[in-house]
């Protein structure tokens, strides 16, 4: 999973409550690479020591990951999920890149990989049929909405809270 921010939190806690056995974030933010471990990655990342795609190669033995994840929207970043997905793996898309960007694939390549390319919004969620899961999951402690939130600001203090994801500091920052 690229990105480790409160939408990259969210992918870790869903892949641990799946089941998942290896959970691998990457970040270059130190701070949400240790928020991703707390949250259930069992590896962390970080671009700044080499090549994340080589680094998540070499945690999978080789093969790459069943699923990777982009939750930054950056084109570049697109193209990386895509090479650390195993043959015949998942790559989900969901970061909100500006629009009118656009990202290449070695064509090639991206047919004889067999792997599936999916966008999502919002996670795919539909809010009448998975948000009573969610309830359910944050009830009983296995799902950890708290653990997202950094910090919480006053109404007065957004324009501070805005500059703080801009700058990637902490995980999320709430509005109260």
């Amino acid at each position: 999973m690229i990105g480790c921010g409160g939408v990259g939190q969210s992918v870790v806690q869903g892949a641990r409550i799946a089941g998942a056995a290896v959970i691998i974030a990457v970040d270059p933010v130190p701070e949400r690479r240790a928020a991703a471990a707390r949250a259930g990655a069992t590896h962390t990342v970080d671009p700044g020591e080499g090549d994340p795609v080589e680094q998540v190669r070499s945690l999978t033995r080789g093969d790459g990951a069943d699923y990777s994840f982009e939750v930054v929207g950056r084109p570049e970043l697109m193209v990386q999920a895509f090479d650390m997905a195993r043959v015949q793996g998942t790559v989900t898309l969901v970061g909100m890149p500006p629009v009118g960007e656009t990202f290449a694939l070695p064509a090639v390549r991206a047919v004889f990989s067999g792997k599936r390319l999916a966008g999502s919004v919002v996670g795919g969620a539909q809010i009448l049929r998975d948000f009573p899961r969610f309830i359910r999951l944050a009830e009983a402690g296995r799902l950890d909405l708290g653990s997202m939130v950094s910090e919480r600001v006053a109404l007065d203090r957004i324009n501070d809270g805005i500059a703080k994801v801009r700058r990637a500091e902490g995980v999320r920052t709430v509005v109260v």
